[in-house]
């Protein structure tokens, strides 16, 4: 049992000494790729967007060295939508980029498209993080709104109205006819860039609210919710919102 025990003792000191002289080799040993970031969720404006995606390599190189890169088969989009260009790690370095061109043309505003990206190995390399994910959408610039007001029974106590930065009234609309409470009104309005406040007023006092019907208002600017509100707030109510700010 004594020799048993000795010769186990002998093999895990030796394996530990093999584990202890492992030495990573930054020069000779192998090549190792991976994105550095590996998701990413942006809008993209109407002169396009680029994005660097960082990529780190384990081994350095005294020239230049370039890794391959292709679109995963769960890319939701068209080949149109972007342009990859290709990883360069710079020689004596330990990271590089790969540039990602996204289009704003192609875009269909409201849609959500997804774009996957796989860093291939190295010949005898590995890669790891290799995929990269970029969740893209048409950013959307919007300059008319649209103002609904829906009303409690009483519609003929509400109006409103829109001021600019200046205070200068720039849309307004009310009192609403009374017909049987719940009725929606909307307005179209235009808005230059810039920041503007909207305010609501009910002429009893006690809002959008009667005791059996409870109105609201919104304003929205295409698939955009801008504000919204309603029910009882007193004599009036007031809330600030910008224009592609």
């Amino acid at each position: 049992m004594k020799k048993y025990i000795l010769i186990i003792a002998v093999l895990f000191a030796f394996a530990s000494c093999e584990e202890e002289n492992i030495v990573f080799d930054n020069e000779n040993g192998q090549t190792g790729v991976s994105f550095a970031t590996t998701a990413y969720n942006v809008s993209v404006p109407t002169e396009g967007l680029g994005i660097e995606v960082p990529v780190n390599v384990t081994t350095v190189s005294t020239t230049d060295r370039t890794f391959d890169v292709s679109v995963d088969d769960t890319t939701i989009g068209d080949a149109a939508n972007y342009a990859l260009g290709s990883v360069t790690i710079p020689a004596g370095e330990y990271s590089g980029v790969l540039n990602v061109s996204l289009n704003f043309d192609p875009l269909t505003e409201g849609e959500v498209y997804t774009l996957v990206v796989n860093l291939e190995a190295p010949v005898d390399g590995v890669a790891y993080s290799e995929q990269v994910a970029i969740e893209y959408f048409k950013e959307i610039i919007c300059n008319d709104i649209i103002v609904t007001v829906v009303t409690d029974t009483f519609g003929g106590e509400t109006t409103w109205e829109i001021t600019d930065a200046d205070g200068t009234v720039v849309a307004s609309d009310g009192p609403f006819v009374n017909v049987t409470g719940g009725d929606t009104y909307t307005q179209d309005v235009f808005l230059e860039d810039g920041c503007y406040t909207f305010t609501i007023f009910d002429s009893y006092g006690d809002g959008q609210v009667d005791g059996t019907v409870t109105g609201n208002y919104t304003i929205t600017c295409s698939i955009l919710n801008v504000l919204d509100g309603g029910g009882a707030f007193g004599a009036s109510e007031a809330k600030e919102f910008c224009i592609n700010q």
